[in-house]
Order: structure tokens, then C-alpha cells, then sequence
């Protein structure tokens, strides 16, 4: 027991380097980790798990998915299918086929979980939420709006009846918007992107959500032909990510191009009398 209080200790402080920005120091960290303590396979598949996302962070979903493959493979030999820690990695994996393109792979993983989890934690948990956000995810990339609308307002409601706020109601804004302008319902995907832009800004603060929020409302507004208050979304959305040490990011990029398109549009826009 004394041993595993110490790797656990040990397991924190390597996965907070991944919370600081810094997968490749938590790989390495964890693999020193798993290197002393070589007979613990619970340590092992926890140190898999964490090697898994840390890859997915630097953009490597072939190495990610090999380690959680493994992760999950480990915890359900050590901790049994309905194990919550079993589950927390099934959901990763899903995370991560889904962004090796992977849809049919991840909703299958995805569908397991929130069965297992669901008769392990109950209806209403948050776990069960955060299940149903990551399923959603899928279905979305799949285009099939309606599983991916009713599986994040079932998630959300859970988490309001948890009487406070979580930054996981922000993504289920986020997303619920989202599939409005898929639908062409830009005014209720505008007031959802409202939504989770004020929530974020309560919660996070100067965060890469918060800027995302910002990002997300900027291009909903422009789909609108908002082009002012677009602009200064964007350009807001923008100057957070390079505050933030993330302005060569994709969606620091994408947004500062999405910038450029609404700056010329509105400099074509003749001013209204």
C-alpha cells in the first residue's frame, strides 16, 4: 500500500506536466515512472493511459492509440471491464480514434462506456455526462446531429442538476451551437455561442476555451454577415490565444484567417445611411 501511495504520487505530478503545456516532459516522466515499478500492472496501465494522451497532445493518434489500447487491455485484466478507471480509459480511446478519423471505432468504444457506465455510476452522474459529451463528439463527425443533440442536452441537464456550474456545460453550449449552424439555425447558434462564451469568461477566465468561445461566436456572426461585431470576436479570439503562448496554433490560425475574410467583407460592405 505504502508503494502504491508513492507511484500515485509520482503519477500526479507526471500528468500535471501535460496540464503545464508539456506532454513530451510527462512521457518521459511517466516511462521513468513505469521503469521502477516494472511489476505493478496497475501502475503500468495508468502510466499507458497517460502516455496515450500526452501523445494525442503532440498530434501523434497512431502512438496514443497503441498506448490506450494497451492501457485499457491492462485495467480490465487488473480492475475488471466496470471498473471506473477502465471506463476513464475507454473514453480516451474513443477520444483518440475519433481523431485519427476513426468514427465507427470510436462510437463503438464510445457506446460500451456509456452502457458500462451508466450501470456502474447510475443515470444521472456526472460520469454518465461526461460520457455522453465524449459519444456526442462522434456522432457529430459522423453528421448525425439529432444522436449528437440529444446525447449533449442529456449531459447537460445533468450536470445543471448538479446545482453549479462546470466548464463542461460550456462545451455542451459550444457544441449545441455548433449543430445549429450546421442546421442553418444561425440566430440560436449565435445565443448558444453567447452562452458559452459567458460561462467560460465566469469559470476560466483568459483560457484557450474562452478564446475558442470567442472564435466560435466570430464565425457564427459572419455567417450572419455580423461583420463588425465579428470582427471583434475574432481579432479578440485571436490576441487571447497569443497571450495565452498558443497563437501558432491550428485554431489560433484558423481563426486569424477567419479574421482577414470578415475584415475584407466588411470593407466591401458599403456603410449603411
Amino acid at each position: 500500500m505504502a508503494q502504491q501511495r508513492q507511484w500515485l504520487g509520482d503519477l500526479r505530478s507526471a500528468l500535471d506536466l501535460m496540464k503545464q503545456g508539456l506532454p513530451q516532459a510527462c512521457i518521459d516522466a511517466l516511462e521513468k515512472l513505469a521503469a521502477r515499478y516494472p511489476e505493478d500492472a496497475l501502475c503500468r496501465a495508468l502510466v499507458l493511459d497517460g502516455v496515450g494522451r500526452a501523445n494525442f497532445a503532440l498530434q501523434q493518434p497512431e502512438a496514443a492509440i497503441r498506448a490506450l489500447e494497451d492501457s485499457v487491455d491492462l485495467l480490465r485484466s487488473t480492475l475488471g471491464a466496470n471498473a471506473p478507471m477502465t471506463l476513464g480509459a475507454m473514453q480516451n480511446l474513443a477520444h483518440a480514434m475519433l481523431g485519427m478519423g476513426k468514427v465507427e471505432e470510436s462510437l463503438a468504444i464510445g457506446r460500451e462506456s456509456l452502457h458500462l457506465t451508466v450501470e456502474v455510476c447510475g443515470p444521472d452522474s456526472p460520469q454518465v455526462a461526461e460520457a455522453q459529451l465524449r459519444l456526442s463528439a462522434a456522432y457529430y463527425r459522423k453528421r448525425d446531429f439529432d444522436r449528437a443533440e440529444s446525447l449533449m442536452r442529456k449531459a447537460k441537464e445533468i450536470w445543471e442538476k448538479q446545482g453549479f456550474c462546470v466548464p463542461q456545460l460550456g462545451v455542451c453550449l459550444n457544441n449545441l451551437g455548433r449543430i445549429c449552424e450546421e442546421r442553418g439555425q444561425i440566430s440560436e447558434g449565435i445565443a448558444l455561442h453567447r452562452q458559452a462564451l459567458a460561462l467560460r469568461r465566469e469559470l476560466l477566465g483568459e483560457h484557450d476555451e474562452t478564446a475558442f468561445s470567442l472564435g466560435n461566436l466570430g464565425v457564427a456572426l459572419a455567417s450572419d454577415g455580423q461583420w463588425a461585431e465579428a470582427v471583434a470576436s475574432l481579432q479578440a479570439a485571436v490576441e487571447m490565444y497569443d497571450r495565452l503562448g498558443l497563437g501558432n496554433g491550428d485554431e489560433a490560425q484558423g481563426y486569424k484567417k477567419n479574421l482577414e475574410v470578415c475584415l475584407q467583407a466588411m470593407a466591401a460592405t458599403p456603410p449603411q445611411a
